[in-house]
C-alpha cells in the first residue's frame, strides 16, 4: 500500500522542482537571449503551460535558437511526463485507493488448516482440501501474491514476519498448521503458534535437510524435505524392489509373476477392448491394471478401447504372459536404471535405488565424481553413449520443466518402448509431459498433497495411486455363479487371478488361467487382486469370504 503513496509524492517533488528550475532557465533566457524581461510569475506560467501542453498566453514565439531549442525541449519533456504518469503513477495510486484491504488476522472460522506461505509445494494439497470442504486459510507475506490468491477464491491473511505485522490470536481454532517458508521463517511461526499455546499437529517443509532438527526444537511434529519426498516417489515408480507393482503374488504359486507390457502402433490390442479381445480366455493371464496417460486404472474398464502406449499390468504365468507378449510388446526387465540429471533430487534418487541394490548409470551436464557419463542430455548420441537403448527405465529428474518436457519427447523417439518417469516441478505441466512421451510423471506438489494429506486426514483422502496386492478369500458366496456372473470387479474393484480347488479341505490345483465362465464350488479359495480400499470393500460386501 505504502508503495503507490511512495510514487504520488516523489512525482510531486519531482514535478515542483522541474517548475522552479523550467522558470528560472526561462526567465533568464528571456532576458539575455531574447532581450526581454520576465518576472519569475510569469516564467513559472509559462513552465506549467508547457509542461502540462495547455498551451500558450503572452509568449508564443521567439527568435533566438538556443531559446528555440530550449523551449521545444520542454515541450517534449512535458509530453513524455504526462503520458508516463497516468501508467505508472496515477492509475497504482488509485487501486490502491479503492481496491479491498486485505484481512491482517485470522478469521472466525473452526477447525481450518493454516498454510504459511503459498507455493508449488502446497499448490495441489490446498487444492486437494478446498475440493474436500476442508477449511484453508494461507498466511501469506507477498501482498501481490496475497490479492492473487483472494481473487481466485482462497481465505487469506497478509501479514509481515519482519515487520512484526503477524497476528496468530485465535490460532486455538486451527486444526493444524503446514509451514512452506523460508527454513529460519518457519522456525519463527512456528514458535510463536507454540508460545500461545497451540497443541495441534504442525507440519514444516525445508529446503535443506539439515535443518530439519532445529525446526524440530521450534516444535513442528514432523520435517519433510519436498525434494527428497519426490525421489522417493520416483524411486517408487522405478523399481520393484521399493515398491512393487503387484504384492503378495508368491502366495498364489511360484509359477505366477507380473508382467508389463506396452500397446504400441501396430498392436492387435490398440483401439479394442479387454472384452472384444478376451485377453483371459486366449491367453491365460489376467489384466489387473493399466497405465494410462500417467493414471492407473485398476481394475480397468473392460469395455474401453485401449490406446496406444498403455501399459498393461497383468499376472499369469511364463506361458500366459508370452502369449499376452504377442499382443503387446513385453518391457525389458533387465538392464540398469538410467537416472538424467544429478542435482539434489537426482542425487537422492540414485542413493535410494543403489541402497536396494539396483543397478544405475548417472547422465547430467555438470561434471561429477559419480556420472558414468557426462554431456548434453538433449543429444541423441550422448543419450546412446549413455545406454539409453539397453536401460529398464530412464528417469528424468532435470530442475526446469521445459528441459523434461523436451527431454522425453527426444527418448521416445530413440527408444518408443522404454518406460520414462520424469520429476516435475509445477503440477500443471504433468499433462504436458505425459504428451511429450512419459509414463509417469511426478511433480514436488503431487508427493507433498499425498505425504500430508496422509498424515493430516488418514489413507482415504491422500491421493496416492493405489498399490496393488494379491489376497485369498473364501468362494462360498459365491459357489455356484461363474466369474462373470459373481461381477466382483464391478461390485469390489478386486479382479480373481487364480483359484484353489479343494476335495473336503485338503489343498489341491491352483488354477492359473481362470475364465470367466468357470463356476465356483463350495470349497474353493479365491486369489483376488486389488488395491487396499478395494480389498476392504470386498471383505465388507462379503464378510463370510473372509479367511478366519
Amino acid at each position: 500500500m505504502r508503495r503507490p503513496f511512495n510514487r504520488l509524492f516523489s512525482l510531486l517533488g519531482f514535478l515542483v522542482l522541474t517548475l522552479l528550475v523550467a522558470a528560472t532557465v526561462y526567465m533568464l533566457g528571456m532576458e539575455h537571449l531574447e532581450g526581454q524581461e520576465r518576472d519569475f510569475w510569469s516564467s513559472l506560467e509559462w513552465a506549467a503551460e508547457t509542461l502540462t501542453t495547455t498551451g500558450y498566453g503572452n509568449d508564443s514565439h521567439w527568435e533566438h535558437p538556443l531559446m528555440i531549442v530550449f523551449v521545444a525541449s520542454v515541450q517534449f519533456f512535458g509530453l513524455m511526463v504526462t503520458l508516463s504518469v497516468v501508467p505508472i503513477v496515477l492509475i497504482p495510486w488509485f487501486e490502491s485507493r479503492f481496491e479491498a484491504r486485505l484481512p491482517q488476522a485470522l478469521p472466525e472460522v473452526d477447525d481450518f488448516v493454516l498454510v504459511y506461505r503459498w507455493g508449488p509445494a502446497v499448490s495441489s494439497l490446498v487444492r486437494n482440501m478446498s475440493e474436500q470442504r476442508i477449511a484453508t486459510v494461507i498466511l501469506e507475506e507477498n501482498e501481490s501474491r496475497a490479492r492473487w490468491l483472494r481473487d481466485r477464491g482462497h481465505k487469506v491473511v497478509y501479514a509481515s514476519l519482519e515487520e512484526g505485522q503477524l497476528d496468530l490470536r485465535g490460532i486455538e481454532r486451527c486444526r493444524a498448521i503446514i509451514a512452506n517458508g523460508e527454513d529460519h521463517d518457519n522456525a519463527a511461526v512456528i514458535a510463536m503458534a507454540r508460545q500461545l499455546s497451540f497443541d495441534g499437529s504442525i507440519y514444516a517443509l525445508v529446503d535443506t535437510p539439515k535443518h530439519r532438527r532445529p525446526i524440530l526444537l521450534s516444535g513442528a511434529d514432523a520435517v519433510y524435505s519436498p525434494m527428497h519426498s519426490l525421489a522417493a516417489g520416483l524411486a517408487a515408480k522405478a523399481s520393484d524392489r521399493i515398491a512393487p507393482r503387484v504384492s503378495g503374488v508368491q502366495m498364489i504359486g511360484a509359477d505366477v509373476e507380473v508382467g508389463e507390457l506396452r500397446i504400441h502402433e501396430d498392436s492387435p490390442m490398440r483401439g479394442k477392448s479387454l472384452t472384444e479381445l478376451s485377453v483371459r480366455a486366449g491367453t491365460g493371464a489376467t489384466v489387473v491394471g493399466l497405465w494410462t496417460r500417467g493414471q492407473f486404472r485398476a481394475p480397468p474398464d473392460p469395455q474401453a478401447a485401449l490406446e496406444a502406449g498403455t501399459i498393461v499390468v497383468a499376472l499369469g504365468d511364463a506361458r500366459a504372459l508370452a502369449k499376452l507378449g504377442e499382443l503387446a510388446t513385453p518391457l525389458d526387465r533387465s538392464g540398469p536404471l538410467l537416472v538424467i540429471g544429478y542435482g539434489e533430487v537426482g542425487q537422492k534418487l540414485v542413493e535410494m535405488l543403489e541402497s536396494v541394490g539396483e543397478s544405475v548409470r548417472v547422465l547430467a551436464r555438470d561434471h561429477h565424481p559419480r556420472l558414468d557419463v557426462c554431456g548434453d542430455a538433449l543429444d541423441p548420441q550422448v543419450l546412446e553413449a549413455a545406454g539409453i537403448v539397453k536401460a529398464r527405465v530412464v528417469i528424468l529428474a532435470f530442475s526446469a520443466d521445459s528441459t523434461a518436457l523436451f527431454a522425453a519427447t527426444i527418448i521416445r523417439d530413440i527408444a518408443p518402448n522404454l518406460p520414462i518417469i520424469a520429476a516435475v516441478d509445477r503440477a500443471e505441466n504433468i499433462e504436458r509431459v505425459h504428451r511429450a512421451g512419459a509414463d509417469h510423471a511426478l511433480s514436488i506438489s503431487q508427493v507433498t498433497a499425498q505425504l500430508l494429506g496422509y498424515k493430516l486426514f488418514g489413507e482415504h483422502f491422500a491421493a496416492a495411486e493405489p498399490r496393488m496386492r494379491v489376497f485369498d478369500a473364501l468362494a462360498a458366496p459365491f459357489a455356484g455363479l461363474s466369474l462373470s456372473n459373481a461381477r466382483l470387479p464391478e461390485r469390489t474393484g478386486c479382479t480373481v487371478v487364480a483359484v484353489e480347488r479343494r476335495d473336503h479341505g485338503e489343498t489341491g490345483e491352483t488354477l492359473t488361467q481362470v475364465t470367466s465362465s468357470d463356476v465356483l464350488e463350495e470349497e474353493d479359495i479365491l486369489y483376488l487382486c486389488g488395491a487396499s480400499d478395494a480389498r476392504e470393500r470386498f471383505f465388507r460386501e462379503f464378510p463370510a469370504a473372509m479367511i478366519e
